[in-house]
């Protein structure tokens, strides 16, 4: 089978990238420091693409690569050059006098794996590139590399005439700097499932439930959730005229916006829809003058509204506590003997706890 496009630029640029090592030792320098969150899977990209250049290689956790933190780590692990990732960007800094400049900024233009080794490709390319000191002290020009990771095309051009711009730090008196903040990975997952137990409860009392739902992703910040809500045994009514028993189901199909990544500890979502709420009745006994009806399927539209919050356990499996609340479009009502004995569907609510595994 023929290798696609993208693979072969991926190739290309991993060579680009071997050809480069031999110059590093005299262009780039010696000590680097490699900062990032340790669950980002892009840090281990740039270690391993570090470590290939022979470089003595110093690692620091950093959730955010502002200058302050940058600044302050570069300071203490004793080192002129950094590389620093949130996940989403990578900055390579370089210390020059008593100034530290941002040589380059490499955004991870999505979440796959193939955007992610270019990415990591392109930062070292850049430090690689950084200019070497002649006997004056003065600095010779870099060669710059760009590399393009955009949709399904993926290509490598190189070497440019102009080098990427510089970001200079403030004198002290001066406001800082505040550097361009690159897009975000999505917020929205590509699939989440998730199941666990559920309170249900209406206008004549509350029932233990299961709850089982599906986000998919859409775009950034959407999702799709199809979900289902049954309650696993009969809820029992009596009257003076016999006794019956039902039990509600509701299927929904709504969306979820997470306001945070799915990388966060802590992520909470919003969302709402529509539903069918199901409730077969059956007639379990009769007093007279009341006769036994036969059973009955009622049926209703529902909407609700949503609130949920996730708690990251592991990587990929997280627990949420989910409320929601809802009304059909008219009451539901079990008879007996032509007379209402309970109701359900106005207003409508939920507690739910359920384990999620994500998918990114």
């Amino acid at each position: 089978m023929r290798p696609t496009f993208a693979r072969r630029a991926v190739a290309l640029t991993l060579t680009a990238l071997a050809t480069l090592v031999p110059a590093a030792a005299a262009a780039a320098p010696s000590r680097v420091a490699l900062l990032g969150p340790s669950d980002a899977p892009i840090v281990p990209r740039l270690r391993r693409n570090v470590a290939s250049m022979k470089l003595d290689m110093l690692e620091a956790t950093v959730a955010v690569c502002t200058r302050d933190v940058v600044t302050r780590l570069v300071t203490e692990l004793g080192v002129d050059t950094a590389v620093c990732t949130d996940g989403d960007q990578i900055g390579v800094w370089l210390r020059e006098g008593e100034r530290l400049v941002l040589k380059e900024a490499v955004v991870v233009q999505s979440a796959d794996d193939r955007a992610h080794e270019l990415a990591a490709a392109r930062a070292v390319m850049a430090l690689s590139a950084l200019p070497a000191k002649d006997a004056a002290g003065e600095s010779a020009p870099p060669s710059s590399f760009t590399i393009v990771a955009n949709g399904p095309n993926a290509t490598v051009t190189g070497p440019e005439p102009t080098a990427a711009p510089n970001e200079s730090l403030p004198a002290k008196d001066a406001p800082a700097a505040v550097a361009p903040k690159a897009p975000s990975a999505p917020f929205a997952p590509r699939l989440v499932l998730g199941a666990g137990p559920a309170i249900a409860a209406s206008r004549d009392g509350n029932s233990f439930a299961i709850s089982a739902e599906a986000e998919i992703g859409l775009g950034r910040y959407v999702a799709l959730v199809p979900w289902l809500q049954f309650v696993p045994a009969n809820r029992l009514v009596e009257a003076p005229l016999g006794s019956a028993s039902f039990r509600p189901t509701i299927f929904g199909l709504g969306f979820a916006i997470p306001l945070l990544r799915p990388s966060s500890l802590v992520v909470p979502r919003i969302g709402g829809g529509y539903g069918i709420l199901w409730m077969h009745v059956a007639p379990e006994s009769a007093v007279a003058p009341a006769r036994m009806s036969k059973p009955e399927d009622l049926l209703a539209p529902i909407a609700y509204a949503t609130a949920a919050l996730s708690v990251r356990l592991a990587d990929s499996f997280r627990i949420a506590g989910e409320a929601m609340a809802g009304v059909s479009s008219h009451d539901m009502v079990v008879r007996i003997g032509d007379q209402p004995a309970a109701h359900w569907g106005v207003p409508l609510a939920s507690l739910a706890l359920r384990g999620e595994w994500v998918m990114q």
